[in-house]
């Protein structure tokens, strides 16, 4: 019963994730070369699915050796040597490195001219994937972490009441009883009242508050 409500709180804590990832995994081209920092998962899922479609090439980094990826390693100190990517894809693993400073300049230097970097991390959100969660950015931040790459581009992935909705639904994830006992009913909530922050959303229009960004750029 609880892997069900697991997956009704991602529908939320994920919102305008997948689509944006759809958007850009689509535009990769038949026979590019993708690095993909993370392994597994669903996004991983989503990801190989376009390159058999799209007939591109993926190959996973992750610093953890039982995520079974492709090359185990870390991003901010890796040697790719002669390697170089048509892609890289940063889903959701930014706030995980430990000096996204060093892991993006490595990002830059191993993308082809022209190459793009497809993006994502969270901004309000609760702490997750325990104790490998060290940092959240704002969109200054990121524009400052980017700023060797240009085109970039920087968008909100939710509203400011989704982001609300999101900091309850996540409690489902908390291993403690209490927070096991009520989650559920936050989730249930949640899906009640979604049309009334659907309705405030639009109504008071901000980015003064969304649980993360959708980020592209190019070298």
């Amino acid at each position: 019963m609880r892997s069900k409500f697991v997956k009704l709180s991602k529908l939320l804590s994920r919102k305008g994730l997948y689509p944006f990832l759809d958007r850009e995994f689509g535009k990769i081209s038949a026979g590019a070369k993708v690095l993909n920092v993370g392994a597994g998962g669903d996004i991983g899922k989503t990801l190989m699915r376009h390159a058999a479609r799209q007939s591109f090439q993926v190959i996973s980094l992750d610093i953890d050796a039982q995520r079974h990826p492709d090359i185990v390693g870390d991003l901010c100190s890796h040697d790719f040597q002669e390697s170089r990517f048509d892609a890289v894809v940063m889903a959701e693993t930014l706030e995980h490195i430990h000096s996204p400073h060093l892991a993006l300049e490595n990002v830059h230097r191993i993308l082809k001219n022209d190459g793009r970097l497809i993006l994502t991390t969270p901004f309000i959100f609760p702490i997750h994937d325990r104790p490998h969660d060290y940092y959240r950015y704002t969109r200054y931040g990121l524009a400052y972490l980017l700023r060797q790459f240009r085109d970039v581009s920087i968008a909100e992935r939710n509203s400011w009441t989704e982001a609300i909705d999101v900091l309850s639904v996540r409690l489902i994830m908390d291993k403690n009883w209490p927070a096991r006992i009520l989650a559920p009913f936050l989730v249930l909530l949640a899906f009640i009242k979604w049309p009334i922050s659907f309705l405030l959303s639009r109504l008071v229009r901000t980015d003064f508050i969304t649980s993360g960004y959708v980020v592209t750029a190019r070298k």
